[in-house]
């Protein structure tokens, strides 16, 4: 029973862990969204010049990867 007693602790740490790592990232994709949208603000770009922006960047990365 030893054994079953340790394996039920480490997944109880690991079930733990990967709670607190994804509520890291939620949180920190969060933070990173907002500070985007405030730069857009501050530039005056609305959603679809920003969407379109970003568009214009993707491609112009697509472009240099393919030529």
């Amino acid at each position: 029973m030893e054994g079953m007693s340790y394996l039920t602790v480490a997944y109880l740490g690991m079930i733990t862990g990967i709670a607190i790592w994804t509520w890291t990232v939620f949180a920190r994709a969060k933070n990173l969204e907002a500070r985007i949208h405030a730069i857009e603000t501050s530039l005056g770009k609305g959603e679809i010049e920003a969407d379109s922006i970003a568009l214009q960047s993707a491609k112009s990365d697509d472009d240099k990867a393919t030529g």
